[in-house]
């Protein structure tokens, strides 16, 4: 299996050949490093929550152009999907679903404090290994995970806390997301800390470039 970043918090899973694209938001093609058409044909999509940096409609539209895909997503995203003429399919806080080869495990986990009002987030656990949190510090009902996908940055986000939920979960890996907001000086300052705080406690800490692949077992 492996995974690749394309920006923030947008990752590719692969497969036996088959592919599943998460979060493609605005924010990966905001600065024309990379477009849909780049992402190539996937297998499945899905979606965490309906802020724009991570549900972007016009990207969903080229990239299903490519190759007609489920959009798995929970039922206040996919409300906006339908609105899109888009097909899509529910999948529920405490469900697991087989989509595409995966094996998808979906859990509540709350957005994090903003000044405005926050939308559902989900959590989800692929092939019982890679989780993908979202916006969320606090996912309901896993204990542990070998790979956590860990937002670092945002206007909810404090890193310290962020640290502190990986330790929580105690991963092998983690890859460092939600950072497209950050300079690149700033972003290897971020980087280094992370680091730091997170191989004193024996976790391995992966940040992934624009198409950097990461193979795991």
């Amino acid at each position: 299996m492996t995974i690749r970043k394309y920006l923030h918090s947008c990752l590719g899973i692969e497969q036996n050949g088959k592919r599943l694209l998460v979060d493609p938001g605005q924010f990966c093609f905001i600065e024309n490093k990379i477009t849909p058409e780049d992402i190539g044909p996937v297998d499945a999509l899905l979606l965490t929550h309906k802020h724009g940096d991570h549900y972007y409609p016009e990207a969903l539209k080229k990239i299903l152009a490519q190759k007609q895909a489920p959009i798995i997503a929970h039922p206040e995203i996919g409300e906006l999907i339908a609105e899109e003429g888009l097909e899509w399919q529910k999948i529920q806080p405490g469900e697991t679903k087989e989509i595409a080869g995966f094996h998808v495990a979906s859990f509540e986990a709350p957005h994090e404090r903003l000044p405005v009002p926050c939308p559902h987030n989900s959590a989800y656990r692929i092939n019982g290994s890679i989780l993908l949190p979202g916006d969320s510090y606090g996912v309901i009902g896993v204990e542990h995970c070998d790979i956590l996908a860990l937002p670092v940055a945002g206007p909810w986000s404090q890193l310290a806390h962020g640290i502190d939920f990986a330790k929580l979960l105690k991963p092998r890996i983690v890859i460092p997301i939600h950072d497209a907001i950050i300079k690149d000086f700033m972003l290897e300052r971020i980087y280094d800390m992370c680091r730091v705080a997170l191989e004193g406690s024996g976790i391995d800490f992966q940040p992934l470039g624009l198409g950097d692949i990461l193979e795991v077992e």
